[in-house]
This record gives C-alpha cells, sequence and structure tokens, in this order.
C-alpha cells in the first residue's frame, strides 16, 4: 500500500501551489492538499486531528510565520507545534499511523516563490515586501483569480523560474538561518521528503539525453 500525504496550508495559495505541482509531477500525485477556511490556529489543529483521523501516513503543514511573531498568535503557534510537530501518532486498531512535520517560510511561501528565480537574504519586514519583490520578478499578483488563471508551478516556470533552483535556495536558506534568523525556507526539505527532486533531476537527466 502507498503512504498517504496531506500537506496543510494556511490559505488559498499553498492550496493552489500544489494542486499546480500534482498536474506536473507524478511523485506528488497522492498528495491531498488542503487548507482552513479560516486562519488561525485553532482552525489549522481541527485540520490536523480530521487528517489523523482520515488514516493519512503524514500530515505536512505550511507555516508562514509573518503572523507569528509576537502576542498571541505567537504563544497559540508555539502551543500548537510543541502539540505536533515531530510527533508519531500510533493507534493500531484505529488504523492509525501518522508523523506530523511543520515546515515554516520567514516571511511567506511567496519566498518560496522567489527562490524559483534567485536566492535572498535581503530582510523583509512584511509579506507584503516579498510578494512585490516576486511580482517585479515575474507579475505574480496574490489573488484567487491569478491563481485560477496562471496554475503557479507552470507560471514560475514559463517566466523562466525553475523548482529545482527553489528547493536548492531554500535548503541553502536554512544552513545559514540560525545565524541569521530571518529569510528561510523549510519547504525545500519539505519536497525532498516528499521525493519531487529525484523526479526533476530524472526530467532534467532524460531531457539533456533527448538533446
Amino acid at each position: 500500500m502507498k503512504e498517504t500525504f496531506i500537506i496543510i496550508g494556511e490559505g488559498p495559495t499553498e492550496y493552489f501551489f500544489l494542486t499546480s505541482l500534482k498536474d506536473e509531477f507524478r511523485t506528488l500525485q497522492n498528495i491531498d492538499p488542503q487548507y482552513p477556511k479560516h486562519t488561525s490556529m485553532a482552525e489549522l489543529e481541527l485540520k490536523i486531528k480530521k487528517a489523523i483521523g482520515q488514516g493519512y501516513n503524514h500530515v505536512y503543514c505550511m507555516i508562514d510565520l509573518d503572523n507569528k511573531k509576537e502576542g498571541k498568535n505567537k504563544s497559540d503557534y508555539i502551543n500548537l507545534k510543541k502539540k505536533y510537530h515531530g510527533k508519531h501518532i500510533s493507534k493500531p486498531k484505529k488504523g492509525i499511523d501518522c508523523h506530523i512535520e511543520f515546515f515554516e517560510t520567514e516571511r511567506c511561501t511567496e519566498l518560496f516563490f522567489l527562490y524559483y528565480f534567485k536566492y535572498t537574504t535581503k530582510l523583509y519586514n512584511h509579506s507584503n515586501e516579498v510578494e512585490a519583490d516576486l511580482s517585479k520578478q515575474c507579475g505574480y499578483a496574490k489573488t484567487t483569480d491569478f491563481f485560477r488563471r496562471h496554475p503557479l508551478h507552470q507560471f514560475f516556470t514559463q517566466q523562466g523560474g525553475s523548482i529545482y533552483d527553489a528547493i536548492s535556495n531554500a535548503e541553502k536558506s536554512m544552513a545559514t538561518a540560525d545565524d541569521r534568523g530571518y529569510t528561510f525556507s523549510e519547504l525545500g526539505r519539505m519536497f525532498k521528503m516528499l521525493g519531487i527532486e529525484k523526479e526533476i533531476i530524472w526530467i532534467l537527466n532524460t531531457h539533456i539525453t533527448i538533446n
């Protein structure tokens, strides 16, 4: 039996991005992108609990740190992460054998999109600044209408970006994240765990061989 994965984002951006990847990569055909109707830690926890109860083997949560820097949002997130991140829940009689991982991006998922095109350690004070840089790079707009008209992975590729570069740049960002404390993404590690990097390399090698 295949391992089953559910990836929970905090909004439509992650959902539309992951859906666009499913259209491209066979490796991701057995993932189920989800996002809470409301961006809150309580809603995210409900999604996690539901995924566990449904029998998924892996629950991956894509986390933007932009709105979790202070106050109640920060404390709620820290408590949720302590409760679930890195946990293995096993209930054989109920058919539950589940690993849960959180994958953070500082400040937002758009940083991983920007990594399609270039590496940066620029300090962003707000997610809007990341979105503005991405828009200058490729014409990206954070609207549901844009997402529906432009499957995100394919759009970034058409504009000259590369998911292989995005994964590499995200991994590079993590190498110095502890010293810097900003502008990093763990999504490269997530996609490596999903096996997408191996498929990308196979596609690139096949293309080189054919040509």
